[in-house]
């Protein structure tokens, strides 16, 4: 029986709709729409426009287009023009193209592009039959499906002629034509990277030009559960012959993982068997790399690999899990991004159910009843561990141990055999005292000796039975995460057709203290889990909740002084600082200073709680205005994590990800653009290309250019990210919302007033839907668009709105808050165009600078505020005061990178102050 098991496959059921113009494109459909009604238009036009659209905003060279387009096709200039005159024609804009030639280098859309994710509806039938030729490769013959499922189907074919059979994957949409393509690409890249190796299925042929998509490839034989069903099930199958398949799918995976590729779908279903060529045994083939992702993706260039089907990127909201349930590791099924440590938990699930003799049977609690070898229990126990930290580390140590199982029983039986010793030794001790005291003394000798080798033997049992404690823990949490959770997200249990995995997150959180009343500390580490994957989606206030019920649980087990629930209260005054909602911060240091107190009694630290507590005491302090204070904790943190071998680095990683934001906040671009280049790809290399962290640390890049006055490559940069955070984490998200607050920023630099105005108020609306009109972000975003308004001579509204926005900051966050100080300059630049020179004078002065300042990470922040007093001084004829203001702030504005705006108010002044000195 070919048995599967439910199948989760989100990220070919979500793609994108983008809207530029009066045109929208469905990327699902591949259907360019004006106004509702499709427009006729050609593949080839098609390809082109995604790619545009994939790089709004930027230029994309011809180079660019005709590999991306025409991948492995020698092609001329001329058909990517004709190409592009289709797509110009298709959408009438010739006379004024939306499709910008730029001379000698390539193309760009010169619109603006906005974009948001979309299921996919149920694809059209493909409806083939048995027998049937293969539509473009007629020669062969479709005789038996593998696979069915809509717009999707997988079918064995057969050239009649030379009875050879080949393997047809077949697609009817957009969506699903992308996996095709991953697929497409991923075995080129094994292929120049490892060279022809049997393991790996061979990609032979494949068409992405017309409906309906193929990929063509050899036929490798039945899968697994097949093969073992024609041997008369598994159980009839040589234990030896098991492990030594296992082992050859490790060790497949393993060469995967050596140059970067992540299968993430390993399953039964994808692993074919085949006889060997070479004698007697059997060969694996690994197959279906259609939701595979690689590590770096820029390796595929330095190959002459085109990058096709890896785009698109998920939302966590929707799902990013590609794969079958039973096969996901929890961190996956909790919303973390798969990992080569994912791939090794399937691969252990895989060997427990080869021992077990059965491919339907899930990993539960209970398991290792069933497996009698001491040493392959301990094998699954650590390949299939719930805690990635516990996990073995690849998939060729997990190979190593199987191939080396004879010599690992050796050393067990010598164990074993010494124990026994020891055990003899200590019963003719007893003998021989109660007859020969006087060598007494000579067997206490002989005994203390054997009892060295018995107490490492005690030893080493005692860590392997604390091993399978804790793997039963890991267990139980792993099999919530899989009945409750996963269960919760599928509309046939939750009655919901929209439920999102965060929905499923809530739902089940209730009945974690039900289920295990009698487990609080698994409970315990489930709400821990629960509360930091709400708090990464910025639902503070669930996230709180979470936190605060975790660190109680623990608090239950090991007392006031349990360090698991200080750690979890550390954890949780990072994200109360970060929240940016109303008494947040007072109540994070509330937090911080208890954690504290607390850590001083304990009496003996593990030597985590130190990298938690520099790590809350950094955000802290960066939330408070303490940049300084706020990096020397976070560089801290950095280092004492760097020390701990089981310290999570994708955690490790983040903190210095704000380590680097600390540097903006100092106004150190230079050294924070550094420290963003260097982390993505290390955060590529931990969580994969498609991790929201890999996009925040994107972000941070635009900012750091933004710090610098290098706001073309800011806006740049940000147009280029800004489509994957909204398909990845949505609009509203913080992360998303300051992408557009960042590109906002340089748009209004480069005097760009109508864009920046739009980006400014988009945002603020986003924030005040999200949390109130006096959350932070609402008044800030509110302030940069009132900002473009006064400086582009919008005066009287402008004026009107910022005074609310700073009485209301005013109130919200204090008169000497930066925020707050911020707005004033916002209001003080209206009020001196409306020549309301002594209110403007006034507001000036009460600025606190150096706050204004650290909040900006703009050492020369000041320096505006210097040339507002220059400008009112002019206005009042104050001729001297302005001179020597001017005086004070023209090095600042006439460097090369000075904003455009204050560099021309410079000029400006400097000409009417010669001008008056002339009269």
């Amino acid at each position: 029986m070919n048995y599967k098991g439910p199948a989760v496959d989100v990220e070919e059921t979500t793609g994108r709709l983008w809207r530029f113009s009066d045109y929208e494109f469905d990327e699902l459909r591949r259907e360019l729409r004006t106004k509702g009604k499709p427009v006729e238009l050609e593949s080839k036009p098609l390809e082109i426009l995604l790619q545009l659209l994939l790089h709004a905003g930027e230029v994309v060279t011809k180079e660019e287009l005709l590999e991306s387009v025409w991948p492995d096709v020698m092609v001329v200039d001329g058909s990517l023009a004709t190409a592009v005159s289709k797509l110009r024609k298709a959408m009438g804009d010739e006379d004024h193209p939306a499709v910008v030639t730029v001379p000698r280098v390539g193309y760009r859309l010169a619109v603006p592009v906005y974009c948001k994710s979309v299921a996919a509806p149920a694809g059209p039938e493909l409806g083939f039959r048995s027998g049937d030729s293969v539509p473009g490769r007629e020669q062969w013959l479709l005789v038996r499906p593998l696979e069915r499922s809509g717009s999707s189907e997988v079918w064995i074919a057969e050239n009649p002629k030379t009875r050879e059979e080949r393997v047809f994957k077949f697609a009817a949409d957009g969506v699903r034509l992308k996996g095709l393509k991953r697929e497409i690409t991923i075995s080129r890249f094994l292929r120049e990277s490892l060279g022809e190796r049997p393991e790996f299925v061979r990609v032979l042929e494949w068409n992405f030009e017309s409906a309906p998509f193929f990929l063509e490839s050899e036929y490798a034989g039945p899968n697994l559960a097949e093969w073992a069903e024609r041997q008369g099930g598994l159980a009839k199958v040589p234990l030896g012959i098991r492990l030594q398949l296992v082992t050859d799918v490790a060790k497949a995976v393993a060469s995967a993982h050596g140059i970067g590729v992540l299968h993430k779908d390993l399953k039964p279903a994808n692993i074919l068997v085949v006889p060997a060529k070479a004698g007697a045994g059997w060969q694996i083939k690994v197959a279906d790399f259609g939701s595979a992702s690689l590590f770096d993706p820029s390796r595929l260039q330095a190959l002459g690999i085109t990058n096709l089907g890896f785009t698109q990127t998920v939302s966590p909201e929707t799902g990013s899990l590609t794969g079958t349930l039973m096969y996901l590791a929890p961190e996956v099924l909790a919303g973390q991004s798969p990992s080569a440590s994912s791939d090794v938990y399937a691969l252990g699930v895989l060997l427990y159910q080869f021992l077990v003799c059965d491919f339907r049977k899930p990993l539960a609690a209970g398991w290792e009843a069933e497996i009698q070898n001491p040493l392959l229990r301990e094998d699954v126990a650590e390949a299939a561990s719930g805690d990635p930290a516990k996990r073995l580390s690849s998939a060729a140590d997990l190979a190593e141990r199987l191939l080396t199982l004879d010599q690992r029983r050796g050393r067990r039986d010598e164990l074993e055999a010494t124990k026994l010793r020891a055990q003899v030794a200590e019963r003719k001790l007893a003998e021989a005292r109660a007859r020969r005291p006087w060598v007494v003394l000579a067997v206490i000798t002989l005994a203390a000796g054997l009892g060295v080798s018995f107490t490492l033997y005690r030893r080493a049992a005692r860590e392997r039975d604390h091993a399978s404690r804790q793997t039963a823990i890991a267990t139980s949490i792993n099999q919530f995460l899989s009945d409750d959770l996963l269960g919760r997200s599928n509309p046939f249990f939750s009655g919901k057709a929209s439920e999102s995995l965060t929905d499923a997150i809530k739902q089940a959180s209730p009945s974690i203290d039900h289920q295990f009343k009698d487990e609080p500390l698994v409970a315990a580490r489930l709400h821990q889990t629960i509360a930091r994957a709400l708090d990464n989606r910025t639902d503070y206030a669930d996230a709180r909740s979470e936190y605060e019920h975790a660190a109680a649980l623990f608090r239950e087990v090991d007392g006031e002084l349990s360090q698991d629930a200080i750690i979890v209260e550390l954890q949780r005054t990072t994200a109360e600082a970060r929240s940016y909602q109303k008494d947040s911060q007072p109540l994070a240091k509330s937090i911080l200073a208890q954690q504290e107190a607390l850590i001083t009694k304990l009496p003996h630290p593990r030597s985590d709680v130190p990298v938690w507590l520099a790590s809350a005491r950094g955000m802290v302090a960066l939330i408070d205005n303490n940049a300084k204070a706020a990096a020397e904790n976070f560089q801290s943190a950095v280092e004492k994590a760097a020390v701990l071998p089981a310290f999570d680095e994708s955690a490790r990683l983040t903190f210095k990800q704000r380590l680097g934001f600390s540097y903006i906040r100092l106004g150190e671009g230079a050294k924070a653009e550094q420290t963003f280049r260097e982390l993505i790809p290390a955060f590529v290399r931990v969580s994969g290309p498609d991790n929201p962290n890999v996009l925040r640390v994107r972000l941070n890049l635009a900012q750091a250019y933004m710090i610098q006055n290098k706001h073309a490559d800011a806006v740049r940069e940000a147009n280029a990210i800004y489509p994957d955070f909204v398909t990845h984490l949505g609009p509203d998200h913080d992360l998303t919302m300051q992408v557009l607050t960042t590109r906002a920023q340089s748009e209004g630099a480069l005097g760009m007033w109508n864009d920046a105005i739009r980006d400014d108020m988009a945002i603020h609306d986003l924030a005040v839907k999200k949390q109130g009109p006096r959350w932070f972000y609402a008044l800030a975003t509110l302030s940069d668009a009132l900002q473009a308004m006064c400086r582009s001579g919008q005066f009287a509204e402008g004026e009107a709105n910022s005074r609310k926005a700073y009485e209301a900051s005013a109130k919200a966050f204090g008169p000497k808050a930066g925020l707050t100080g911020g707005v004033a300059a916002t209001l003080a630049t209206c009020l001196i165009g409306l020549s309301r020179l002594d209110e403007a004078s006034k507001l000036l002065e009460q600025i606190d600078i150096p706050t204004v300042t650290q909040l900006a990470g703009d050492a020369d922040w000041g320096a505006g505020v210097a040339l507002m007093q220059a400008q009112i001084a002019f206005k009042k004829k104050d001729y001297a005061t302005a001179r020597k203001d001017l005086q004070l702030v023209t090095p600042v504005f006439s460097r090369p990178n000075a904003e455009a705006y204050e560099k021309h108010a410079v000029d400006s002044l400097t000409a009417e102050l010669e001008r008056v000195q002339k009269n």
